[in-house]
Order: C-alpha cells, then structure tokens, then sequence
C-alpha cells in the first residue's frame, strides 16, 4: 500500500540538502568538461541536459516508489546493500570478505548480525538480484546510507554508458546528432526505467557501453586495451544480472563486425560466395559461444531456454500476483515451432505496446503515448520505402542490421515470455536506443536519397555502408578516411 515503504525508507531534509550540493558539484565538474570539449565536437551541447535528464530519472524512479507505489524490488535492493555498507564502516576486510562470498543462507549469517542487519532473504538467495546489491554497496556506503543520494550516484554511473553509445552514433551520422540525442538520451522509458536502482540501469548501461568499445576495437583500433576490458566487464555484468540480453545482443554484434566485412567487397561474384560463409561462421560462433556460457547462462542456456519461455509466460499471466494488466499472445504448446509461431504478435507486443487502449496510470500513459510515436515513425518508413527499400537499406548497413536485428529479436523474446504490461516497459529499454536510432538513420538515409533522385542522379545505398560519406560536421572526418577520430 501507498506510505508503507515511506514507514521503512524514511527520506530525511539533510537528503534533498545534499542532494543540491551533489547536483551543484556535479554541473560544475561536467559543465567544465563540456566546455572544454563543446568547441570540436559540437554534441557535447547536450551533455549537461542529458546528465540532468537521467539524474531526474532516477530520483522520479525512487520518489515514486517511496511515496506513491510504497514498496519495490528497488527499495529491497537498497535495504539489502545497507548490511554491506555497515560492514565496510565496522570492518572493511570483513566486507571485501561478504563482497565476493558466496550467497548461501551460512554465509548470510557468517558474515551478518543484528549489528549490521541482514540483506534481504530473497534478494541474498538470488545470485543475479545480490550481485547488483554488491554493485550498489560501495555508492551505499559513501552517501551515508542515503536512499536519495545513492540513486543519483547510480544515474551518474549509468550515464557513462548511454552518452558512450550516443558519441558513437554521432561519428557514423553526426549531421543527425539532435535526433540521436533524442533516441540515446532522452526516450522517458529509458530514462525512467534505466535510471533507479535495478538491474535494467545497470544492464542497459553495459549494453551501451558494450557498443561503444567494439566499435573502438574493431572499426576505430584505439584503445585496445581498455576497450577490450570495457567489453569485458560489460558483459560481466549483462551476463551476471540479465543473461538474455547478452544472448540476443552478442549475435546482433557478431553480424554488425562479420558483416561488414562482407560489405566492403567490392567484386559482387566474390561477395556471392563470401556471404553463406559468412552466414555459417556468424550460426557456428554463436552457438559456440552461447554453449559455452550455458552455467553462467543458468535457466537461459540454450537447452533450458524453450522451458524458461513457457514457464516466464506462465508466470506472468497470473491475475493473483500481478493483477489483469496483461495481454494474451495465445497458448505455447512446448515447442519450437509453437514459440517461432508467435513471431508476429510478439515482436509486435514487444516494439508497440501498451498501446493507447491499455492505460490504467500514468506511467502506463507515458509509454502508451512513446509506443504510438513509435508505430507511427515505423510505418512512416515502411511506407516511403515500400518495404522493399527499407530492406535493400538492410542489406547494405551493417550497423542498422545490428539494430534492427536486436530490436526485433529481443521484442519477440520479451513479448513472448512478458504478458504483463508493467513488466514489458521495464524490459524493452534496452532495444529503445537502438531502434529509434535504427529508424533516424533510416529516414535520414531515405531523405538523402529523394534529394538525389530528384536532381535525376542515381542514388547508391553503398555509400551509407560505414555512415555518411564525406561527412564533416561537428569535427567528425568519415570512418573509411580515419581512424583516430575522437572517443
């Protein structure tokens, strides 16, 4: 009910005190660093806004949870990081010892006592749950045991990831940075859903992040190194907390990097021959690898995915735990050709809805209303394209074959196994940046192609195969000309 939670996180005034200093300190560190860099790189004038829109993110997310739901996994995951942070106050060897325990109900009462309270059963029981606790722990810590300030902590390190990717993208397509910035930096559900203390914040800045160091090691060739271990973590942490995500997005990448290999062969018979080669190594490594993370992949490995999916759904439609605010996409029989057979409804539940029809609150409003500007936009292409364009484009740019390719993959996997309309929000924020980003370089490309046919010249779509071709603006110089463009 509405104020029991306030009766267990009880925000005092010295809170919201610290909190504008914190967002003071914070404004005259980062607006230093975006003068200093605004002047060549022109995008950097979103960089304060975009700080102040995922920092209020995150602080609607807690407020919301504190005094209007009145409970939520969030607040259980910041109870359940107090015990850590005391044990670091008490004995910070104790807690490096508790930081990488295991989480057994032995070590739950081993390493914890009435002193320092205990984390919560069922968040310590889950290894996936207590490993984002760990994350928090240290943020915990250094606010004071604050619920206020380790939220906006949490936004700030998650900004990291989504201004990484949306730098990215500006290098590929920098005369469309205001409508990137749009899709990576300011979509409410991901800022909303991707900025609280949950495991979607921490995964979809990962993501993000994830992006933006391939594309350094592979395309840019800087920074080997830390990129190699931003990879790394990154996955460390989809892996660890959400593993289907990894399982859907370490495919998508795989295609962006060996197929543009392919398109960059010139010679159309030798491209012919190059391509099933190309569609055998991207089956072959993926499987290979998704095998061989099947223990860390748990209930998500290939073998035990098929029963996840039907159990998850199960799950999720009962009224009793998560009340009617669910859509039916049908019975799964138990098999693949029973799941693949949902294709359409779900990819479609994953990318649009709720829709309009579906609204019960405010939030649900919210993405009913992003959900129909999505839809709109979408068929917007579809239709100047006449689909057969829309995948001539496919087949020419390996970066929108990434995000589509993930965009729809993981639409149909949460739509097939997320009935419920309040978890489907939550869950679809990691294809959000990429689709929406996905259809502004679509239309954009679309756009530069009417400019050309109108002055009767024929428009190739190759051009656009590594961005835009001899593009400038904002300091940028074009990926097939250099190397060393900045980060």
């Amino acid at each position: 009910m509405p104020g029991r939670a306030h009766s267990i996180i009880d925000i005092q005034a010295w809170e919201f005190m610290l909190l504008v200093l914190y967002v003071f300190l914070v404004a005259v560190v980062y607006a230093r660093r975006k003068n200093v860099r605004i002047a060549k790189n022109p995008e950097y004038k979103y960089y304060l806004w975009a700080l102040y829109a995922k920092i209020l993110g995150g602080l609607s997310f807690a407020l919301i949870y504190v005094y209007y739901y009145g409970n939520g996994d969030t607040i259980s995951f910041y109870l359940s990081s107090e015990p850590l942070a005391e044990l670091l106050y008490r004995d910070p060897l104790s807690y490096l010892d508790a930081l990488f325990a295991p989480n057994t109900v032995e070590e739950r009462f081993r390493l914890f006592d009435p002193y320092t309270g205990y984390p919560m059963g069922y968040v310590y029981s889950d290894a996936r749950t207590y490993f984002l606790v760990r994350l928090i722990s240290p943020l915990t810590a250094l606010t004071g045991k604050s619920f206020l300030l380790t939220g906006a902590l949490v936004s700030t390190v998650a900004f990291s990831g989504v201004w990484k990717l949306y730098l990215t993208l500006v290098r590929y397509y920098p005369s469309i940075m205001d409508r990137l910035a749009l899709a990576v930096l300011f979509v409410p559900s991901s800022l909303f859903w991707g900025s609280g203390i949950i495991k979607d914040t921490f995964t979809f800045s990962a993501m993000c992040w994830y992006i933006h160091a391939l594309d350094k090691i592979f395309f840019r060739k800087v920074e080997l190194l830390g990129s190699w271990l931003a990879v790394v973590v990154a996955s460390i942490i989809i892996i660890a907390m959400k593993p289907y995500i990894f399982m859907l997005l370490f495919p998508a990448s795989l295609l962006w990097l060996l197929y543009h290999r392919i398109a960059k062969i010139r010679n159309a018979l030798v491209r012919f021959f190059v391509l099933p080669i190309g569609i055998i190594l991207f089956i072959a490594i993926t499987l290979w690898t998704l095998d061989s993370l099947g223990d860390n992949l748990s209930k998500f490995s290939l073998d035990k995915a098929l029963k996840t999916m039907i159990l998850s759904q199960e799950d999720m439609k009962r009224s009793s735990q998560y009340g009617d605010n669910y859509f039916d996409i049908g019975e799964l029989d138990g098999t693949w050709g029973g799941v693949f057979s949902k294709i359409p409804i779900a990819t479609f539940a994953g990318l649009f809805l709720p829709s309009l029809f579906h609204v019960e609150n405010v939030v649900m409003l919210i993405a009913a209303l992003e959900n129909s500007w999505l839809l709109i936009l979408f068929l917007s292409i579809l239709w100047r394209t006449r689909v057969f364009f829309f995948f001539v484009l496919l087949r020419t740019n390996p970066l929108l074959q990434m995000f589509f390719f993930f965009a729809f993959s993981y639409a149909f996997m949460i739509g097939v196994t997320t009935p419920n309309f309040g978890a489907l929000v939550r869950f679809k924020i990691p294809l959000l940046p990429l689709f929406v980003a996905g259809m502004f370089i679509a239309d954009h490309i679309l756009r530069e192609r009417m400019k050309v046919l109108a002055h009767g010249r024929r428009f190739r779509f190759e051009l656009f195969t590594d961005g835009e071709p001899g593009a400038t603006a904002a300091g940028v110089v074009p990926i097939s000309r250099s190397r060393n463009s900045r980060s």
